[in-house]
């Protein structure tokens, strides 16, 4: 029998097995104050150079192609290359804002590719 609590208790105990885990294995990947998870860390190093790829039909009206580029994956640790695709902005005045790295201050930022919904 599940009860609320019991399956809260047990997310709970799965999510701290799971920063235990990335602590131990010396994950390095932080979170700039302010931003949050979707948003901007401090990170290794810049990411490789962008992979060439071709561009392929639209499969309609109202889709913006995105470029392939690279991600920083919290989970392993490093860049994993995403795909170019099609996408539909989430309303009319959105616009796609592209994965961003820079060095500042002697240390390396990696922001994540988002719709910029102003």
């Amino acid at each position: 029998m599940h009860t609320p609590f019991a399956s809260r208790l047990r997310a709970s105990l799965l999510l701290t097995a799971l920063a235990l885990s990335l602590v131990a294995a010396g994950c390095y990947v932080r979170p700039v104050a302010g931003v949050g998870v979707e948003g901007e860390f401090e990170v290794d190093g810049p990411p490789p150079p962008v992979q060439e790829e071709t561009v392929v039909d639209t499969p309609g009206p109202g889709y913006v192609w995105i470029g392939g580029f690279w991600d920083w994956d919290v989970g392993v640790h490093h860049y994993v290359w995403t795909p170019g695709r099609w996408d539909r902005p989430p309303h009319a005045e959105a616009r796609w804002v592209a994965p961003h790295y820079e060095l500042r201050g002697g240390r390396h930022y990696f922001r994540r590719g988002h719709w910029d919904h102003h």
